[in-house]
């Protein structure tokens, strides 16, 4: 008898094991997979910002802001992606073998019901170098409405993408965006969008049929009339706000959340949360934070 039990017990284990494993998106030849960003990555995911997506060839208006030698402004940027993460919407990529992260792709579901309030537009930050980021981001994205130009009621938000320094110019930011893609698709989100601050993944977006929504060049970005995104790279212009409709993706008539579902599947009859996939305004934390390196 206590065997049959002991045996029942590993039973459920391992089915509860497969539950809780990550759904793959995707892999690429060089050995590297995507999956989805669990929460016991998250420190690993926040490491890698810090030393890839901060400094290096990183994010270029976090660069040249020089927020990583600023405690205050690096703890204001990592309170909020930790809040992006823990909508567990985000892709993890992963080197076969040694399970490591090697890049991230974090993003967030964003309603058209909350977008219409008054406070989903209500930006708080503290930092002055953090501050100086999240408005030119403002200022990107603040012309455009995907929801009405896209035809859509909710659409995935990408915010950040990430690759350590020797996975970059290999193809996998391609990859991991179609994976992204791949992931909304799933969840019956029909779009898209996100903030690319470079000439490449610019570039890669289009290729993956993105469209340029609105752009800022950062030459002709100034406050007191001074440029103040200057160590922009070679061939980086501007910062572009780019969306893209998923073909064959179509809405549910009614959007009603599910608290129970990862996806917040849209299920007829039940009411609707709507601070449950604001994008940041609920929470008070910067919805404008821009897509980075390939």
């Amino acid at each position: 008898m206590a065997t049959k039990d002991a045996e029942a017990l590993e039973k459920m284990k391992i089915l509860e094991e497969r539950i809780k494993a990550p759904s793959i998106w995707g892999r690429v030849p060089c050995g590297v997979r995507f999956e989805d960003l669990q929460d016991w990555r998250y420190d690993d995911a926040i490491r890698l910002l810090k030393k890839h997506y901060l400094t290096e060839e990183g994010e270029i208006t976090y660069r040249s802001m020089k927020i990583i030698d600023d405690k205050e402004g690096t703890d204001e940027f990592v309170h909020n992606v930790r809040i992006w993460m823990k909508d567990k919407m985000s892709i993890a990529a992963v080197k076969e073998g040694t399970d490591k992260l090697v890049g991230v792709l974090i993003m967030r579901i964003q309603e058209k019901s909350a977008f219409s309030r008054t406070f989903s537009r209500v930006k708080l930050t503290h930092n002055p170098l953090y501050s100086t980021v999240m408005k030119f981001y403002n200022e990107v994205e603040k012309p455009v409405n995907v929801y009405d130009t896209l035809e859509v009621r909710r659409y995935f938000k990408i915010y950040i993408l990430a690759l350590k320094s020797r996975y970059r110019h290999r193809g996998i930011g391609k990859e991991l965006l179609k994976a992204a893609i791949a992931l909304s698709s799933s969840a019956n989100v029909p779009a898209i969008a996100g903030i690319f601050t470079t000439a490449r993944l610019q570039t890669i977006a289009t290729e993956l049929g993105f469209h340029k929504l609105n752009e800022i060049y950062y030459i002709r970005y100034l406050i007191d009339g001074e440029i103040v995104f200057y160590d922009t790279g070679l061939g980086n212009y501007g910062a572009a706000m780019m969306a893209y409709r998923i073909p064959n993706v179509d809405e549910p008539q009614e959007l009603s959340t599910h608290q129970s579902s990862r996806f917040a599947i849209s299920m007829p009859g039940m009411e609707v949360d709507q601070g449950a996939n604001r994008g940041g305004p609920a929470s008070a934390t910067p919805e404008h934070t821009p897509v980075s390196k390939k």
